[in-house]
């Protein structure tokens, strides 16, 4: 049974990397929400020609970037309904937090910076060329430095988005 398992894992895999990339090539602008490593909603974007997949959020004191890079990104299906696909990738973020009120038991001034890494893994439909439609579950751990705070922080993120490419 061990070896069917392995057999069946490695054909799997095997055939998943002759599959085309999901994710179209050109410029790609949308929202996100939920958390992973930084604050809620997200502003995503998608520059052809580099390999970055970045998010960007702010509000009430807090500022947060991350990047990832996709090293899978497959097709799992395409049909009349679209193109199902996945990805799993690597990257990182950037947390400041300022005078927020929501972190007011610091202190007035309180101030903080997380930066940490992440490893994004999601399911992808594109119903239409233009358009993408995405979950993501995002392990991270960071490193927050700030006032009367020194530490690390492991969690799971998750996101829901949608995306325009053109």
């Amino acid at each position: 049974m061990k070896r069917f398992v392995i057999a069946a894992f490695l054909a799997l895999a095997i055939g998943a990397g002759s599959l085309f990339a999901e994710h179209p090539g050109g410029w790609g602008i949308g929202l996100q929400g939920g958390w992973s490593g930084g604050g809620g909603g997200a502003l995503t974007l998608k520059a052809p020609k580099l390999p970055i997949y970045w998010a960007v959020s702010a509000g009430g004191g807090w500022l947060s970037v991350s990047g990832d890079y996709y090293f899978i990104d497959k097709s799992l299906a395409s049909g009349a309904a679209g193109t199902l696909g996945w990805y799993l990738g690597a990257g990182g973020f950037v947390n400041i937090v300022y005078n927020n009120r929501y972190y007011s038991y610091w202190g007035d001034n309180y101030y903080w910076l997380g930066i940490g890494a992440e490893v994004p893994i999601g399911l992808s439909w594109l119903p239409l060329d233009f358009l993408e439609i995405y979950i993501q579950a995002v392990p991270f751990v960071g490193l927050g430095i700030g006032d009367n705070v020194f530490g690390i922080w492991p969690g799971i993120g998750a996101n829901l988005g949608i995306k325009f490419w053109f």
